[in-house]
């Protein structure tokens, strides 16, 4: 508790003394009388003065179990008592909810768009396999893979193209792509 709201609370708690205490709690006279002292007093005292009123919204619903009460001695301390228990319940419970926001670094899956550096240093060999893999193959082969996969032509485009026929194109394509598959992935295609 800070210096100033020490002042506030100690001048709060100056005029119980005053307070006659011989009737029970009247928990509506001590909210008009000490409202604006307690509400100025939270904003001194939180670290987010707007969460004052919120603050004395719940010291006055407990404040609220003691009206009629004849035992109570001085009702501006025990409101403000009661004030200072609320906020330390909220700070203590934004500690807490801080705390419950972390998690270890080890548990966060960091998700990027660049590729890792091994999956670009694979992908670069993987694609120097299969130049040499086209370069490889035989030169009429090569053209009609290229124009098809390159270029983008269909397959009787390709066959005026090169002078052959639409079933010639589909076996170049088929022999090709069966080479490149075995060179780069290691595997065998089935065109079927």
């Amino acid at each position: 508790m800070n210096a100033r709201s020490q002042d506030v609370l100690a001048r709060n708690m100056g005029d119980s003394v005053i307070e006659n205490r011989d009737e029970p709690l009247s928990v509506q006279h001590t909210i008009r009388r000490y409202h604006d002292s307690l509400i100025h007093f939270l904003q001194q005292r939180l670290r987010v003065p707007e969460d004052a009123h919120d603050v004395a919204q719940e010291a006055y619903v407990r404040l609220l179990q003691y009206q009629h009460s004849t035992t109570v001695r001085s009702p501006s301390s025990m409101l403000f008592r009661i004030a200072i228990n609320v906020a330390n319940d909220l700070g203590r419970a934004d500690k807490v909810r801080h705390v419950a926001d972390q998690c270890p670094v080890d548990e966060v899956e960091l998700v990027s768009e660049q590729p890792s550096a091994e999956r670009e240093l694979s992908a670069v060999e993987d694609l120097a396999q299969l130049r040499a893999a086209i370069a490889g193959l035989p030169p009429k082969c090569r053209q009609v893979f290229l124009l098809s996969r390159v270029r983008q032509m269909t397959y009787p485009q390709i066959a005026r193209h090169c002078g052959i026929s639409v079933k010639m194109v589909e076996k170049h394509i088929s022999h090709a792509l069966a080479i490149c598959a075995k060179k780069v992935g290691g595997r065998d295609f089935d065109p079927s």
